[in-house]
């Protein structure tokens, strides 16, 4: 019997299905499904994300793994298939929040509605894909931390220890950090949309800075954990990257603030 260490979940025939793809699929379904319900709670309509989702999951697949192949180049220069054979990991969250932000923006911007109420009950939905995408992970061994002998420490088989670190078995499981910060992060942003006319100075919008921002802050940390970072220049990606979700996060709810209330 397959287990959830073993990164294929079953086969069907001479296909293999993985433990990676399962929790990917998983959390875009609960997803959009929590994206839809929120539109209903806001008055919007829902088969109008049904409409769009399949277009922004596509392109934020795409984008995840543009990214990643960028920079792994060296590695998959002359490796096509290897580049768009994403069953076995190397999607970036960096690169699906930034597609599939542009993607959406573009589907919704021209709508009746105002594009940032869309954002408003799209955006809680993304630490939820987040928080249940990261144990796919765990199943293929990978996105962990430094050693560490804590109770929670997650076990690493020998093949998949980092250069240097192979007299280590125990890893701090960063994705199950990720994890859970998603889930709360998921918990606080449907709670601020739902009863956003509590709050004098919440403008629509507001909730893609809040997320921008926080999950900048939280992936810097984890990130200095990490011990399978890939770099541009001296530097992690990650680190990069985070700074400008913070840079666009900050500016956006700055902006956001000298709206109107309800524009």
């Amino acid at each position: 019997m397959p287990t959830l260490r073993d990164p294929i979940a079953f086969s069907l025939g001479p296909l293999d299905v993985r433990w990676y793809a399962l929790f990917i699929i998983s959390g875009i379904v609960l997803s959009v499904w929590l994206a839809c319900w929120l539109a209903k709670q806001q008055g919007l309509n829902p088969d109008r994300l049904l409409d769009v989702a399949p277009i922004v999951v596509l392109a934020a697949i795409v984008g995840a793994r543009l990214y990643y192949v960028l920079l792994e180049w060296d590695r998959f220069r002359d490796d096509l298939w290897g580049a768009i054979n994403v069953r076995g990991g190397g999607l970036t969250i960096h690169g699906a929040i930034i597609a599939g932000t542009l993607t959406a923006w573009l589907l919704l911007r021209k709508d009746d509605v105002s594009v940032w109420r869309w954002f408003d009950v799209i955006i809680p939905a993304v630490p939820l894909g987040q928080a249940i995408g990261r144990w796919g992970n765990w199943a293929n061994q990978e996105a962990f931390g430094t050693p560490t002998d804590l109770p929670w420490a997650v076990t690493i088989d020998p093949s998949r220890r980092p250069a240097g670190y192979e007299q280590y078995a125990t890893f701090h499981p960063t994705f199950l950090y990720e994890s859970l910060f998603s889930l709360i992060f998921c918990t606080m942003l449907t709670l601020l949309v739902l009863h956003q006319e509590r709050f004098r100075w919440y403008r629509p919008g507001m909730a893609v800075g809040i997320y921008l921002v926080g999950y900048g802050i939280v992936r810097l940390i984890l990130e200095s954990m990490r011990t399978d970072s890939l770099y541009i220049g001296p530097l992690p990606a990650a680190y990069w990257m985070s700074y400008g979700l913070i840079i666009v996060g900050v500016g956006l709810i700055v902006w956001r603030s000298r709206q109107l209330r309800y524009t």
